[in-house]
């Protein structure tokens, strides 16, 4: 019985798996569509300033739990 549930999740994991390959965007047709569209200089810098914002962001978050955690623990 125990052989016949794991060959099911084996066989879900592969589904699931396949799945997720398939959803993947193709590289060479990201960079068509890139370059068909030849998003504006202005927005990637726009674009890159939010994405610095929110790492940055993360990374004051993950200072706050790690504080929480210790003062916590203290």
């Amino acid at each position: 019985m125990a052989f016949l549930i794991l060959q099911f999740l084996i066989s879900n994991m592969d589904e699931l798996n396949s799945q997720i390959e398939n959803a993947k965007t193709d590289e060479k047709e990201l960079n068509k569509v890139l370059k068909k569209y030849d998003l504006d200089e202005e927005l990637a810098l726009e674009f890159s300033e939010i994405d610095k914002a929110f790492k940055q962001l993360e990374i004051k978050y993950q200072s706050l739990l790690n504080t929480r955690k210790f003062l916590n623990n203290g």
